[in-house]
């Protein structure tokens, strides 16, 4: 294995992912790129009515939301890397739906192996009962290994 993708989010739990895929990683000699997605980031910044309707469009500040949440995610990534202290490890934002994001990155990247949290990313993923790590492990073309966050 020589390279290796560890899909991190804000969860607290992000820490114990990345401490384990880098100690894998680093054992191997592997690459390491740290990867966040960001969901649709168009639409934290889309325009709503306050009473349940579209109000239409994008603001005129939309481009700066989308300019500060990715700002946000690399600063993430920034200090993930820094707080496991290697400077050569990769980092890169991804757009779109979190699985579709990572499986077409862990494809784009020749990527050996993912690692990810078996959390729920998000309350529409209970919603929907859907769950990130479970639709990766399925679909993904190469391994994957799912840390255990202990979640209650």
């Amino acid at each position: 294995m020589k390279k290796i993708l560890i899909a991190i989010d804000y969860n607290p739990s992000a820490e114990k992912v990345a401490a384990a895929g880098y100690a894998l990683a680093k054992s191997l000699q592997a690459e390491v790129t740290l990867i966040h997605v960001i969901t649709e980031a168009a639409f934290y910044a889309m325009d709503y009515s306050p009473i349940m309707g579209y109000a239409g469009g994008y603001t005129t500040g939309t481009m700066e939301v989308i300019d500060d949440i990715k700002k946000e995610a690399d600063n993430f990534l920034a200090a993930s890397v820094k707080h496991l202290g290697d400077d050569k490890i990769n980092t890169k934002v991804l757009e779109g739906d979190i699985t579709e994001a990572i499986l077409n990155y862990s494809v784009e990247s020749n990527a050996d192996l993912i690692v990810l949290g078996t959390h729920s990313h998000h309350g529409l993923d209970r919603l929907f009962g859907t769950d990130t790590a479970a639709y990766i492990l399925k679909h993904s073309k190469i391994p994957v290994l799912a840390i255990p966050t202990d979640e209650k």
